[in-house]
């Protein structure tokens, strides 16, 4: 029998884009504690939003191949607030034209330090 959603709440879909790495490590890290008992919720703040992992019970898990088997495992779940749409998760960083040049900006002013460095350094 699965565990219901939690009230106000909604699972993180695919439409939701990937799970960032650090959302991704500390439920983890939850489900991987044994001292942590089924149930437990924990908030994880992420940029524009604010998530929640709950750590639950699911009847099935993988193997070390990645094959689907059938037991009792712990597991993370993902959720998001109920109010946003499929597709509203978090979604990478738009780079916008200024942005873009002041990036390209720094890497080049990083660079021919770097260069004026070495250089300067050799000569002694």
């Amino acid at each position: 029998m699965p565990v219901p959603t939690p009230d106000g709440w909604r699972p993180w879909a695919d439409l939701d884009g990937n799970k960032p790495d650090a959302l991704v490590k500390r439920a983890s890290a939850l489900v991987a504690d044994q001292s942590v008992p089924l149930g437990t919720t924990e908030s994880f703040p992420l940029p524009g939003v604010v998530t929640l992992i709950r750590v639950e019970p699911q009847v099935w898990g993988k193997d070390d191949k990645g094959n689907l088997v059938q037991g009792c495992f712990r597991a993370g779940s993902v959720y998001l607030p109920y109010g946003t749409g499929q597709g509203a998760g978090i979604r990478p960083p738009q780079v916008d034209g200024w942005s873009r040049a002041a990036t390209i900006l720094t890497v080049a002013s990083l660079s021919v330090g770097t260069v004026a460095t070495v250089a300067s350094l050799r000569r002694k």
